[in-house]
């Protein structure tokens, strides 16, 4: 839900015609939270025969979730409260390449947002006709958890309707929502709901298949729960 993927489509001189999709990252959300270590690795994975040359760019989330959001690139990261490390970097064949998140601010009053795009480019590359190399990039949530963090999610409903708001200090993501018929236990009657991050201040309402209670698995960094909603 998180991860975003670009494609990215570029007309070269190939041959014959071929498909890049071969870079892997072993996770995709990484959690900082309060008195916690300040760094986490992600490894990249090049799962190809030809060296992947990746571009890395972080922003930062200004108003998440929001009609005002905004992505920042930022190039000062002791400002911005997130180094990763190295911007530019070249991993092998088979090979892997580790790329460093350093929480610099690591007790924050407010929860922070970044997005870092690790985008592949284009090599040195030779070939007799024209094709097209298909090059995928991804995007990592990284999230800044705040001191004394919480969740605190109100909720109106109606037969047809259900408001959800998160009044806490620290994002929610609901996933896995259902209605299901009372006393059933065939999950194929349940109607299933769609998902969303609520970062604080956001609110949101998803339309209700039918006048049942509602149930959605609650993330909140690393700690999962499951609430039920009337």
């Amino acid at each position: 839900m998180n991860t975003r993927i670009f494609i990215y489509c570029i007309f070269i001189m190939l041959f014959p015609l071929t498909a890049q999709a071969d870079m892997i990252l072993n996770k995709s959300i990484i959690y900082f939270e309060p008195d916690n270590p300040n760094r986490e690795d992600l490894e990249i994975q090049n799962a190809g025969t030809d060296p992947l040359y990746i571009q890395v760019t972080s922003k930062i989330v200004n108003n998440p979730g929001t009609d005002k959001q905004v992505r920042e690139i930022f190039d000062n990261p002791k400002q911005a409260g997130l180094l990763v490390s190295p911007n530019k970097l070249v991993v092998p064949p088979n090979g892997r390449k580790l790329l460093r998140f350093v929480n610099l601010n690591p007790n924050p009053k407010e929860e922070k947002v970044y997005r870092v795009s690790i985008t592949p480019v284009v090599g040195e590359l030779s070939a007799k006709s024209t094709g097209v190399k298909i090059m995928i990039g991804y995007e990592v949530l990284v999230i800044v958890h705040p001191v004394d963090g919480h969740i605190d999610l109100t909720h109106q409903r109606s037969s047809n309707k259900l408001t959800l708001s998160n009044q806490g200090t620290q994002n929610v993501l609901l996933r896995k929502g259902t209605q299901c018929p009372a006393d059933v236990d065939d999950e194929s009657l349940c109607h299933q709901l769609p998902g969303k991050r609520l970062y604080p201040g956001n609110t949101w309402s998803v339309d209700l298949e039918a006048d049942q209670a509602v149930t959605y698995f609650l993330s909140r960094g690393k700690e999962h729960s499951v609430r039920v909603f009337e």
